[in-house]
């Protein structure tokens, strides 16, 4: 409890878009250790940190992000209430790894509209 505390205390203390970048962050490592059924406990570690990493950073992000932010740490929860869950684990890898992307782009890290168009503009050539 009191290294959560801590936690809590040096997360708060970023910027709201550092705090999605971590929170990206735990997302990509949950997407990495899905795969690996030694891993089950990090990852369920990985999904309560990420829940609690949406709690701790609802009053500084904007607005316009909360209701899937609310939406995202419901289901982070699930995972976590069910995990393992052995037919789902490319589906959660899958699944966390593009929840990764969506919150850099709310952060302001990178625009996946853009990127997108510039891929196909450079193939295209």
């Amino acid at each position: 409890m009191m290294m959560e505390h801590s936690l809590r205390t040096r997360y708060q203390k970023m910027s709201w878009q550092q705090q999605l970048g971590n929170m990206a962050s735990t997302l990509a490592r949950i997407a990495n250790n899905v795969p690996i059924p030694g891993h089950d406990e990090i990852v369920r570690m990985c999904l309560r940190e990420a829940a609690c990493f949406i709690e701790w950073s609802i009053s500084a992000v904007p607005s316009e992000h909360w209701l899937e932010l609310a939406a995202m740490q419901r289901e982070l929860l699930t995972w976590q209430r069910r995990w393992p869950v052995e037919d789902a684990r490319e589906i959660l890898a899958l699944h966390t790894r593009n929840q990764s992307d969506r919150i850099l782009q709310m952060a302001g890290f990178y625009d996946l509209g853009n990127s997108s168009a510039k891929n196909l503009t450079q193939r295209e050539k």
